[in-house]
C-alpha cells in the first residue's frame, strides 16, 4: 500500500493555476503578457500554486496581481491546460500541471510583490507563443481568441481590494 501511494504521488503531476492576462491595444489588437521567472528568466505566463479558500480563477488571478501587479476581470472556465518541470532546487524537480484561466486586465499597479524580481511585457500572442519554451503553453496562446466582451461574461471582477489580502503592496 506505502509503495502504491508514493508511485502515485510520483506520477500524478502537483496542481497549479495560471492567469494568462490579455488586453486589447489602442488599435484593436489582442495583447497578452508575459512575465519572467525569478531564477532562470524565462518566459512564462504569473502561475503558482492553490491559494486555501480561493476558487482556481482567483487563485490564477492573485498571482497576476503578486508576480506583476494585474487587476481585472478573471474567467472561471479555463483555456486550457499544459505541463512543465518545476524546480525545486539543485537536481530536485516535480511534474506540474497548470490549469489556465483568462485574465482581461483592467490595470496594471504601479508597485505590487514581486515588482523587483520579475520583468513583464505586452506582446501578441504569437510573439508570445515564440518566446515561451512549454509546447502546450504555445498552443493555448496561439489558439486563444478571446471575444471583445469577455470581461462582460466573466462571472467575478477580482478588484484591487480583494487581492490585497494579505498583502503588503
Amino acid at each position: 500500500m506505502f509503495l502504491q501511494r508514493v508511485i502515485h504521488r510520483v506520477l500524478k503531476p502537483y496542481q497549479q493555476f495560471g492567469a494568462l492576462p490579455f488586453r486589447w491595444s489602442r488599435n484593436g489588437s489582442l495583447e497578452v503578457m508575459l512575465v519572467t521567472t525569478r531564477g532562470r528568466k524565462r518566459w512564462i505566463i504569473p502561475k503558482g500554486w492553490p491559494i486555501p479558500g480561493f476558487p482556481p480563477h482567483e487563485s490564477a488571478a492573485r498571482e497576476a496581481f503578486e508576480e506583476a501587479g494585474l487587476v481585472g476581470y478573471a474567467d472561471p472556465k479555463a483555456v486550457g491546460s499544459f505541463r512543465y518541470n518545476k524546480r525545486l532546487g539543485p537536481g530536485r524537480q516535480v511534474r506540474c500541471t497548470v490549469e489556465v484561466f483568462p485574465l482581461h486586465v483592467d490595470h496594471q499597479r504601479p508597485h505590487w510583490l514581486e515588482k523587483g524580481e520579475r520583468e513583464t511585457r505586452w506582446l501578441s500572442a504569437k510573439k508570445a507563443a515564440s518566446l515561451v519554451s512549454e509546447p502546450e503553453l504555445r498552443k493555448i496562446l496561439l489558439s486563444f481568441h478571446p471575444s471583445r466582451h469577455s470581461s462582460d461574461e466573466a462571472e467575478i471582477r477580482v478588484s484591487a481590494g480583494d487581492l490585497d489580502r494579505g498583502t503588503d503592496c
